[in-house]
């Protein structure tokens, strides 16, 4: 190793010494400076760790890292007299995932699901591949599960056997142990990956996932005050949309942003490091003393957002989202479900999880007012995602939500390969209507200019 890994290693030895003379420092369980260790780097040095995900090269970085922090905090383990050893390993409890490691790297997986010690499954965007490899036995597949959820500080064990947690930033996972799993299978996990790359305006045209007329809307809406909420299934890419959208808010408007898990990243800087636009990231915490999205959206509404981003409506929180999208907060905000008009009934849904004294109807209609334009996304059987719908809520008539549908995909038909697999669809993005005279006019006072209305209006169409 190079000289600074040798002075590191003289320092060990003198802080070794010191504890085995009975000297104030003393020794500790190795398992002690690892909860340490992991807590303090997961804390200040969160890109790292993501880092390690990404790039074989990051290694050597955090491995500076962790023998930095053990001489600075003085820590010195009672079996290990080298601090080489020791770093090594702290580094693969903290960081080496295994078998996962090098998909965990790849910039190309969207998701690992590990369905037992012996069943692993990698996806792609436009593949799924079955692993030939094992974690060898169920232990170590729990192992890996279990160190995995500890990166988001959340602990498995007899007494909490699931959790969600993250690996790292835009790394969820979910994951569940005995006696929730088969002792034989060891452990369950799903890792979905936010890619680091961002996903621009030049991606989701080329990828035909929308049309350049859809990304204006949604942006000019979205710029001028008008609510925009996103739905469709896990893995339909909801978040990324989300993301392209919010890139394009001018650097003055204020954006505050809810997440369980850091993925959004819309916080630019100049060459000195000093922020140029005005965003506030906040994330929920979970046990002990957890803070609930709902305690955020509280905090949030005080601190004058222009633009409010409770990442994912999951429960009751809805009714307080709703209730900010009608008292002059934009929203973007996403929410699982199978079509636009659907969604609706699901954030309704949500609401009454929150106990209220409005009928359904009157709390239907202030749904609406919130959510003028709900975008439905899908990922297809070919793996593409497409902006399936936009559509435009108007009103609720006898209990059914009123509108019309802007923009849809439809498909044609699909292309299959020799074995009757799916390997293509084949579609049109279509305009099928015009935005309702209100819309026009909320825009209007918004600020948008005649002109630029009539590309979405029937004078323009």
């Amino acid at each position: 190793m190079n000289q600074g890994f040798s002075v590191n290693d003289l320092i060990y030895r003198a802080n070794k010494l010191r504890s085995d003379s009975g000297e104030s420092m003393q020794a500790q369980d190795y398992s002690e400076i690892l909860d340490k260790l992991q807590r303090i780097i997961a804390k200040n040095h969160s890109s790292e760790l993501a880092q390690v995900l990404y790039s074989e090269e990051a290694e050597e970085k955090l491995k500076d890292l962790i023998m930095r922090y053990l001489n600075s905090e003085q820590l010195v383990a009672k079996d290990k007299g080298n601090i080489s050893e020791l770093v090594d390993a702290i580094y693969y409890d903290m960081a080496g995932m295994g078998l996962l490691s090098p998909y965990l790297q790849d910039t190309d997986t969207e998701e690992i699901n590990v369905n037992g010690y012996g069943g692993i499954w990698v996806l792609y965007k436009d593949r799924k591949v079955r692993l030939n490899e094992t974690f060898g036995t169920p232990e170590a597949c729990s192992n890996i599960v279990r160190k995995m959820s500890r990166f988001g500080n959340v602990i498995l064990d007899g007494s909490k056997p699931i959790g969600d947690s993250f690996i790292a930033r835009g790394v969820r996972m979910s994951g569940a142990i005995s006696p929730c799993v088969d002792p034989d299978a060891g452990a369950i996990a799903s890792i979905r990956k936010q890619k680091p790359s961002f996903i621009t305006r030049e991606n989701l045209i080329e990828w035909d996932t929308a049309t350049a007329e859809e990304l204006d809307f949604l942006t000019l809406c979205v710029n001028n005050g008008v609510s925009v909420a996103i739905a469709g299934a896990t893995g339909s890419g909801k978040t990324a949309d989300m993301g392209y959208i919010l890139s394009c808010v001018p650097p003055d408007k204020r954006i505050v942003t809810i997440e369980d898990t850091r993925e959004l990243s819309l916080a630019k800087f100049d060459e000195n490091g000093v922020m140029i636009n005005d965003v506030i990231h906040l994330l929920t915490k979970e046990e002990p003393n957890p803070i609930s999205m709902l305690d955020l959206l509280k905090l949030s509404l005080r601190l004058h957002p222009e633009i409010l981003v409770p990442a994912e409506m999951r429960g009751k929180e809805a009714l307080t989202v709703q209730e900010a999208g009608r008292t002059g907060h934009t929203i973007v905000s996403t929410l699982h479900a199978n079509s636009a008009r659907t969604a609706y009934d699901r954030i309704l849904t949500m609401c009454l999880e929150a106990g209220t004294s409005l009928s359904e109807e009157r709390l239907l209609k202030n749904i609406v007012e919130a959510f003028p334009i709900m975008l439905f996304k899908m990922q297809l059987p070919d793996k593409s995602r497409k902006y399936m719908e936009i559509f435009e809520a108007t009103g609720v008539e006898n209990g059914e939500v009123t509108g019309s549908t802007l923009y849809k995909y439809v498909i044609d038909h699909y292309e299959r390969d020799k074995d009757g697999k799916i390997i293509k669809a084949v579609g049109t993005h279509k305009r099928l209507g015009c935005i309702s005279p209100e819309l026009a006019e909320k825009l209007l006072i918004g600020g948008v200019p005649q002109e630029e209305l009539l590309r979405f209006t029937k004078g323009g169409a």
